[in-house]
């Protein structure tokens, strides 16, 4: 109790919240830890298209260019849903902790780090540029695409590489690449419930993926290959960053 009461315990309130907690332990919490634009969207829109599912965000409501930390009050008032929450969220002693207290499946989305630059550049030009992996100004999106690729790689990348690295410490993620996702999500789907609490039959996984909406799940977008475009000096500046972790493997992400 001294692990949740630390985070959540403000007052009585609370207090009720945590024994009802006991209530719902057989609830199935579905935590997608992705890269930006990973194809997290639709991945988690299809989990929460599952029966007796929904969608959920577990992070602080002042959170906005900060870092995606899992915020416990949150994650303890939506422990009695079956849930999926798409989160850009670091593995960290935070997050441990909250994988441990709310019983979180964590799933690690990820996409070659070459494709995700070309993606975040396009992204910058036709959304916002506010985001936690790297402080971009309104005027970033004007530069021309061999520049703002160079501010990419120098001002983001490291994020990913970070994001990486520490979820390669996590000893029970379930690994899953952008192209497993969107092109093998019935089998990406029955992988992260082989060892959950609900079992649904590949019907209704089928259903759910059937019931896409490209506008809502982002899938109508990206594609793989397209980091070919960036620069050889891009390319090898992102090379020197795996250099620094000569014992993580980094071919998920397409740096063998």
């Amino acid at each position: 109790m001294n692990l949740i009461a630390a985070h959540t315990m403000r007052n009585v309130s609370d207090i009720a919240l945590y024994h009802a907690w006991h209530r719902y332990r057989k609830r199935d919490h579905i935590l997608i830890a992705c890269m930006p634009k990973s194809g997290s969207t639709f991945l988690s829109n299809v989990v929460s298209r599952l029966p007796g599912f929904r969608k959920v965000s577990l992070i602080s409501p002042f959170q906005n260019r900060t870092e995606k930390e899992i915020y416990f009050p949150k994650a303890l008032r939506k422990q009695r849903y079956n849930y999926s929450c798409q989160q850009h969220v670091k593995y960290n002693e935070n997050t441990a902790a909250a994988i441990s207290a709310f019983d979180i499946t964590p799933v690690v989305l990820v996409r070659n780090i070459f494709d995700c630059v070309v993606s975040i550049r396009d992204h910058l030009r036709r959304e916002a540029v506010e985001s936690p992996i790297a402080y971009f100004l309104p005027e970033h999106p004007s530069l021309p695409d061999a520049e703002l690729e160079s501010a990419i790689v120098r001002l983001a990348v490291p994020w990913y590489i970070h994001f990486y690295v520490s979820w390669c410490h996590c000893p029970d993620a379930i690994w899953v690449t952008y192209e497993e996702a969107t092109q093998q999500t019935a089998g990406v789907v029955e992988r992260i419930f082989a060892r959950s609490h609900q079992k649904p039959d590949i019907a209704a996984i089928e259903a759910a993926i059937g019931n896409s909406d490209p506008s809502k799940d982002r899938k109508n977008v990206g594609r793989s290959g397209r980091g070919h475009e960036l620069s050889g000096e891009n390319k090898e500046i992102i090379r020197r960053y795996r250099s620094f972790y000569p014992d993580i493997d980094f071919s998920l992400i397409g740096l063998d």
